[in-house]
């Protein structure tokens, strides 16, 4: 989706759940305890360690938020030529299969006050579940329409150029409102969570 000539680094299945069971195993807890704590089965938590089956972004989130780390931490990175600068060759990129969502890092490590991500979905994905994590969310929809759910209020739909700004403590959930064009749209988390 992604309109630049060189690909960023992806994570890919087996890298992201190398990653996984590394943070897993430097908190020295088993997969029993990890399921237990984030109500993801161990069966489905060992499958995404193996790299044999994709993770949705709210999972991966809940398994974040138990190990106390970003999503930076688990993406590979290619040191940025300048600690300020990251160019779209430098992006770290994170993608769901499942959901047909790419979330691309704009931000050269997670050691900041924000974490600001471009996201693009596919024509009619959406997150398959409702995130929620400490702190704040902000989104401008940069291309096509936006269907957002927050709980305890109706869904609203936001067109180019329209933003939102909520606490992400409260259950949220992004879909892309066409089923035939994609969604651009610039989501900024603080502190940093995804």
């Amino acid at each position: 989706m992604t309109d630049t000539t060189t690909a960023p680094p992806q994570a890919s299945s087996a890298n992201l759940g190398r990653a996984l069971r590394a943070a897993r195993l430097a908190r020295r807890l088993s997969l029993t305890q990890v399921a237990a704590a984030t109500d993801i089965s161990r069966s489905f938590l060992s499958l995404v360690e193996n790299g044999k089956t994709d993770i949705t972004i709210g999972r991966l989130t809940r398994l974040i938020d138990h190990y106390g780390i970003s999503i930076a931490d688990l993406l590979p990175a290619s040191p940025p030529a300048d600690a300020e600068i990251v160019r779209p060759t430098e992006r770290r990129q994170l993608h769901s299969t499942t959901e047909g969502i790419d979330f691309y890092l704009l931000a050269p490590d997670s050691q900041r006050q924000m974490m600001p991500m471009l996201v693009e979905l596919e024509p009619g994905a959406a997150l398959a579940e409702h995130g929620r994590h400490p702190g704040e969310e902000f989104i401008i929809v940069l291309a096509g329409e936006l269907e957002l759910e927050l709980e305890g209020s109706q869904t609203r739909r936001l067109r180019t150029g329209d933003a939102a700004y909520y606490s992400a403590e409260r259950p949220h959930r992004f879909r892309n409102a066409s089923p035939r064009r994609s969604l651009r749209i610039l989501c900024v988390d603080t502190p940093p969570n995804l």
